[in-house]
């Protein structure tokens, strides 16, 4: 697994070099008239028959893709992002949605996101969850606080509860980001659930993820089981029975795991938030973070 892991990141390092060097070679893409980074014109051609929420914090935190409206606690501000403009947390600001009707048919799915953490907190920080009516970790993605002895490593639980599956409840995986304090930071999270595979990426290379589900610690890509024997892939995902209703972006929803949604908001800033239905190719993960990085 551990080769799996170093070629896997050796190749995402080579795409983003290869795709870094075009900027400066001014290759221009078919008819468009502009540089093409990782064979992408923008961020938002990737994956763009799969994209389900895109949230670019220009001004609002509104879903511009399936049109989620936000209701906004405390006031939400809008300094200038990786692109555009981006949303500035605080303490007791949050954003809430009613989840389209997309979130319930997810049997794959991916998330994007940029942020930038000024400082570790003391309090987890979350960042997007959906929740169903019973269930609030339909799908997790948070900051967990944490007190490095060196660096400034970033602790993230990011995942799902899938209710398909009688065992796999309450999955929270664990990664960290390195040097990744007080600067922009591309996260992707994806879930392939016709592999069971699940993988984190920070700036466009693949993190390892520690997993009660799978065969190891932190590893990539991690193979996500339904039993303790490893003999049952986790397959698709399914919220059968407790269907989304609510999603958040910039706190924990209230009293899950007994925290409160004003004592839990991501204090730094996010932008460029997208959802997918499906899991994200390493080249459609460095084709975002490049093209993000370009400001595009």
């Amino acid at each position: 697994m551990k080769n799996i892991q170093n070629k896997l990141n050796m190749l995402a390092f080579a795409m983003i070099a290869l795709a870094t060097l075009s900027i400066t070679s001014c290759k221009k893409s078919s008819g468009s008239g502009i540089t093409s980074i990782g064979g992408y014109d923008s961020s938002g051609q990737v994956a763009a028959a799969n994209l389900i929420a895109y949230f670019p914090f220009d001004g609002n935190a509104n879903d511009v893709k399936g049109g989620m409206t936000a209701t906004v606690t405390g006031t939400i501000t809008f300094p200038a992002g990786t692109k555009g403009e981006a949303y500035q947390g605080s303490a007791g600001t949050f954003a809430t949605y009613t989840p389209s009707a997309a979130f319930s048919n997810l049997s794959s799915y991916s998330v994007s996101v940029w942020y930038n953490l000024p400082t570790e907190g003391t309090n987890p920080e979350g960042i997007f969850f959906v929740s169903g009516a019973t269930n609030q970790d339909l799908i997790v993605n948070e900051i967990e606080p944490y007190n490095p002895v060196s660096g400034d490593s970033v602790r993230i639980h990011t995942g799902f509860n899938d209710l398909a599956s009688t065992g796999f409840q309450l999955f929270i995986p664990e990664t960290f980001d390195t040097a990744a304090l007080a600067k922009w930071v591309h996260l992707v999270v994806t879930y392939d659930g016709s592999t069971s595979t699940y993988v984190v990426y920070q700036n466009g290379v693949a993190s390892g993820t520690n997993s009660a589900f799978s065969n190891g610690q932190y590893i990539t890509p991690n193979v996500l089981w339904q039993d303790a024997g490893m003999t049952t892939p986790l397959g698709n995902l399914g919220f059968t029975g407790d269907e989304p209703v609510s999603a958040i972006i910039g706190s924990w929803p209230d009293g899950l795991f007994g925290q409160t949604s004003a004592g839990d908001a991501f204090l730094g800033q996010l932008d460029e938030l997208r959802v997918y239905n499906k899991a994200l190719s390493i080249s459609e993960v460095a084709g975002l973070y490049l093209n993000g990085k370009a400001g595009r």
